[in-house]
């Protein structure tokens, strides 16, 4: 497995918060799925190998990450491969996306690989 250092990391969600503040955005959500592509830009910014379920990574312009899994998907893959402290594990990860938008304030929010 690779290793992926914390400075390497942080340096990941610089970029990507550094184009979320320039599209004046609070956050992006980024999914992908072993069917429908962007497995890659999921592992990228969280460490985890999606085996067949999706996986979204929340990214805040402030704040820590969260990733975000279907309850079913706790029994599929290696989920300590991800370096996101917050795992999520919900029926209904859209709603819950949507609450965490809604409970943080955020107006705007992009997304990626939906």
């Amino acid at each position: 497995m690779e290793t992926v250092s914390p400075a390497e990391v942080e340096g990941r969600y610089a970029n990507v918060r550094e184009a979320l503040v320039r599209d004046g955005l609070d956050a992006v959500i980024v999914s992908g799925s072993e069917y429908s592509g962007f497995e890659g830009a999921v592992r990228y910014l969280s460490g985890f190998l999606i085996v067949h379920r999706y996986a979204y990574v929340l990214l805040p312009v402030e704040g820590d990450p969260s990733i975000v899994f279907p309850v079913e998907a706790r029994y599929v893959g290696e989920h300590g491969t991800t370096w996101i402290d917050e795992q999520v594990f919900v029926d209904a990860p859209g709603a819950w996306l949507r609450d965490r938008a809604r409970d943080r304030g955020w107006k705007r929010v992009g997304v990626y690989g939906l």
